[in-house]
């Protein structure tokens, strides 16, 4: 081996064992590991507060601030108080916004803003009653109103010949069941049917088949 290549290899090993004895200093002095002297800054448990941590801890605080904010925001449109017509009788079987039909009287409702699908209590400021609706078509359209309610919901409201009423809506439960309305001979002056969340949901029975008895004469 030459004196030169002897040399190189010499300070190759010289400097690797001046590495392994800082890094085992290092070790030495804070009694961590390298792993662990990078998750933590002071022997505590906290992560280290670099600027990339930072922005992410700030982000995901922001987030959650625009969340909350959403949600009040949600619940502020969700207690509203205004004038509610109801759909006329031609609108009957045509397609609604959730692709379903409109059926006059099943309890449904048209609301501008509020998620497809949700269930919403609405009580009339001039008789007291009460009635839960589902959201299942966009409108009205027409100024100061805040919602359109099936024709089924509205006599339930006793609205529907003064056509349109003072409401309020609010949220309800989601266990909450969504009820038709009952048959009446008064409509407008019957008592009010309020939603019971803890009430069994209305069940309609068909006339069960009588089969007609045959008998044997007596011989």
């Amino acid at each position: 081996m030459s004196a030169l290549r002897r040399t190189l290899l010499g300070g190759v090993v010289l400097m690797t064992a001046l590495g392994s004895s800082s890094a085992g200093a290092a070790v030495a002095e804070t009694g961590n590991s390298p792993d662990t002297a990078l998750a933590s800054s002071d022997n505590t448990g906290e992560p280290v507060s670099t600027p990339w941590a930072q922005s992410v801890r700030n982000a995901l605080a922001a987030r959650k601030r625009a969340l909350m904010s959403s949600v009040d925001s949600m619940k502020h449109r969700l207690h509203q108080e205004g004038l509610a017509s109801w759909y006329g009788e031609h609108f009957n079987r045509h397609r609604t916004s959730s692709g379903t039909m409109f059926d006059k009287t099943a309890l449904t409702a048209a609301h501008p803003t509020l998620p497809l699908g949700s269930k919403i209590l609405v009580t009339s400021k001039e008789t007291g009653r009460s009635v839960v609706v589902m959201v299942n078509d966009r409108g009205p359209y027409v100024h100061n109103r805040i919602i359109d309610l099936s024709k089924a919901a509205a006599e339930r409201l006793g609205m529907l010949k003064k056509g349109v009423a003072h409401v309020e809506v609010q949220p309800v439960p989601e266990a909450t069941e969504v009820a038709q309305a009952p048959i009446a001979d008064d409509a407008e002056n019957r008592a009010s049917s309020v939603q019971n969340p803890e009430a069994q949901p209305t069940v309609k029975y068909s006339k069960p088949f009588l089969r007609k008895r045959h008998t044997t004469a007596s011989h």
